[in-house]
């Protein structure tokens, strides 16, 4: 289900048909193409919820510009610097409803998504999770040793994110643009970006890990102690394991007739999706943008080992809406039109619970 903010519902004027067309092709598109589990409109094609939902969104620009198209060509009400900032406050706008959603969906099992206001910084109580200590003494002693337990906080601190995009003022006139399209660029450049700081933040941990919680190499045995390790740290919570597809089609018995008996699931899958016990969740692997050659960003040989039941391992804040900057439709001489669209979050790792990282590489 969508979750539409306070601030997308003001903007709205309380009318939130256009969101909710909006959150039902931005379902179907993920669907259909990443194969999520999502919920969407079966019974109208993708091709004509675009087409649907292009002009809704080109009626909403109209009113937030407050342009009243009489007398004139839409040509020419293209060229009002006002359809130009409404344009981008209603894709920011649009961008703001899907983003939390989504990335509570991708990463509802071990990460907590925040939304405030700018100029918020999120401040997270970290709970003991330790259990106190059971000693044996004689009859005749009062008290043992004094035990305390203490909370600690940990902030975070929101950065700045930056898309900016050049458009053709001709093609914006001819109505070539498929605002739908674009916007949907828009929201899954961001969540993807997100995904990468979301596993960044935790394979910077694995130095700092205790050695108890680390396996340098893939073993029947280390994988079942890790396993229990984790979930017996965490209150008898149940661990499960998250990896890349490759990452986790490393996860295979020892003994060659398990591995005939298994091998449909595994063919069907890529990997096992239990093993000794463990259910095992793959993560989808992202493209580096920034390195230039298509390389993955995500680590293939990194399992991690997270009890979902406890406090989340991951903690995502997002500041504000987001917002547009666009240069006058006349300022470059090819007639380009420059827009920048600015998204501020934090993610850190933020939890008492504990959990396990293995290596795979071996």
């Amino acid at each position: 289900m969508i979750r539409i903010p306070d601030n997308v519902l003001k903007f709205s004027n309380g009318n939130v048909d256009l969101y909710k067309a909006w959150g039902d092709y931005f379902n179907h598109y993920r669907a259909v193409n990443f194969k999520t589990n999502v919920d969407y409109d079966r019974n109208v094609s993708f091709e004509e919820k675009t087409e649907k939902l292009h002009k809704a969104i080109e009626a909403r620009i109209g009113e937030v510009a407050g342009i009243n198209n009489t007398g004139f060509s839409d040509a020419v009400w293209k060229t009002n610097p006002n359809y130009r900032w409404a344009t981008f406050a209603v894709i920011g706008s649009m961008v703001d409803m899907v983003i939390p959603d989504v990335v509570a969906n991708d990463f509802m099992q071990f990460a907590e998504v925040r939304n405030g206001g700018f100029g918020d910084t999120f401040v997270f109580d970290i709970a003991s999770s330790d259990l106190f200590i059971v000693t044996t003494g004689a009859n005749g002693k009062r008290h043992t040793f004094e035990q305390r337990q203490f909370n600690s906080q940990v902030s975070l601190v929101p950065e700045t994110r930056f898309i900016t995009v050049a458009e053709d003022l001709y093609r914006i006139l001819c109505g070539k643009r498929n605002l739908a399209e674009y916007a949907m660029k828009c929201a899954l450049a961001m969540e993807k970006e997100l995904s990468i700081d979301v596993y960044k933040a935790i394979n910077d941990t694995y130095a700092k890990l205790p050695n108890n919680f680390k396996e340098a190499s893939f073993t029947t045995d280390g994988f079942v102690k890790l396993a229990q390790r984790v979930q017996a740290a965490n209150g008898g919570a149940r661990c499960v394991v998250f990896g890349t597809k490759l990452g986790l089609s490393k996860i295979l018995p020892s003994n060659d007739y398990l591995k005939m008996q298994l091998g449909d699931i595994y063919n069907r899958m890529g990997y096992l999706t239990t093993f000794m016990g463990v259910d095992l969740f793959e993560i989808p692997q992202k493209i580096d943008d920034a390195a230039g050659d298509y390389s993955f960003a995500l680590e293939d040989d990194k399992l991690y080992f997270i009890s979902t039941g406890v406090q989340k391992l991951v903690k995502i804040g997002f500041e504000g809406d987001t917002i547009t900057i666009t240069d006058g439709q006349y300022a470059n001489a090819n007639l380009t039109q420059a827009t920048t669209l600015q998204k501020r979050w934090a993610v850190g790792i933020a939890t008492n619970a504990k959990y396990g990282m293995m290596d795979v590489t071996a």
